[in-house]
């Protein structure tokens, strides 16, 4: 569902080029494209994420854990932006959206792949 809905974002910056080479980039693309990726998929997708993960803990204490979750997801928003921002500056700007797509693409086939373990955790 989320990770969807934010692949699709993503695919749509992918064709947009560098406004530095010229390019006249449709406002309404960036607009949709962010509307599509926080507006609509990582709410979705992060809820869902949160809520599966406190089943699966289940009746243990889930301070801790809640906390090292939380923390990964912290150090995934440090580090995404900075390996961005080596490939932009090794390659281009369409190379990181790629990159982005793929990693959501491996995402939603982990997911599919595991549904059934996922359900019954999630019971």
């Amino acid at each position: 569902g989320g990770i969807t809905v934010c692949a699709v974002g993503i695919i749509g910056f992918a064709p947009l080029t560098s406004v530095e080479n010229g390019a006249d980039n449709a406002m309404w693309k960036y607009v949709m494209g962010i509307f599509m990726i926080y507006g609509i998929g990582y709410p979705i997708g992060h809820t869902a994420v949160i809520g599966l993960f406190s089943k699966v803990v289940g009746r243990r204490p889930q301070g801790t854990l809640q906390g090292w979750f939380a923390s990964s997801g912290s150090l995934a928003r440090i580090l995404f932006p900075i390996m961005s921002g080596y490939i932009t500056q090794y390659d281009d700007i369409t190379t990181v959206f790629i990159v982005l797509f793929v990693n959501l693409v491996i995402s939603n086939c982990f997911v599919a792949f595991n549904a059934k373990t996922l359900n019954a955790l999630s019971t």
